[in-house]
C-alpha cells in the first residue's frame, strides 16, 4: 500500500517538534481540550482553560489521554462544511473543540487544506492540520 497524502492518522503528528503531556480522562483525538478547575478534561469553553488538541488515549492506555500543548502538523477535526485557508489563523468552537469559521481565535494557523483523518475506531471525518510553536 503506497502512501496518501490526504488521510492523516489521528493521535500523530507530522512533526517531532512537538510538547506532549497526559491528564487523567478521555477526549477523542482532534479536539481542542480544556481543563476544569477540578482538573477533568473538557471541550467547553465555560468548563475551563486551554491546554491544547487531544491526541487521544495515552500510549499507556491508562484512561488517560494525551494533549499536544504546543507542536507542528497537529491534526484537528474541522467543523462540518469548514474549508480552511493555508496561514490563516486557526479558530475553536467553544462548545464541540472543533475548529470552526468563527469561534475562539488561537494562537495556531492552518498548514492544511481539508485532509481525511482516519479516527481510532477506523471511522474518517474531516480534518486539517495546523501548526502553534507557541502554545495555543
Amino acid at each position: 500500500m503506497s502512501h496518501d497524502s490526504t488521510k492523516v492518522l489521528m493521535g500523530a503528528t507530522k512533526s517531532s517538534l512537538k510538547t506532549v503531556t497526559s491528564h487523567a480522562g478521555s477526549i477523542a483525538a482532534g479536539l481542542a481540550t480544556r481543563i476544569s478547575s477540578a482538573g477533568a478534561l473538557t471541550v467547553t469553553e465555560s468548563a475551563g482553560s486551554l491546554l491544547g488538541v487531544s491526541l487521544g488515549k495515552d500510549l499507556s492506555d491508562s484512561g488517560r489521554t494525551a494533549i499536544c500543548r504546543k507542536g507542528e502538523g497537529v491534526p484537528i477535526l474541522l467543523d462540518d462544511g469548514l474549508t480552511p485557508v493555508i496561514g490563516t489563523q486557526v479558530q475553536i468552537s467553544t462548545t464541540t473543540g472543533k475548529a470552526v469559521a468563527s469561534g475562539t481565535a488561537v494562537n495556531a494557523v492552518y498548514k492544511s487544506a481539508v485532509l481525511t483523518g482516519i479516527l481510532e475506531d477506523g471511522t474518517e471525518a474531516n480534518v486539517a492540520v495546523i501548526d502553534f510553536v507557541g502554545g495555543l
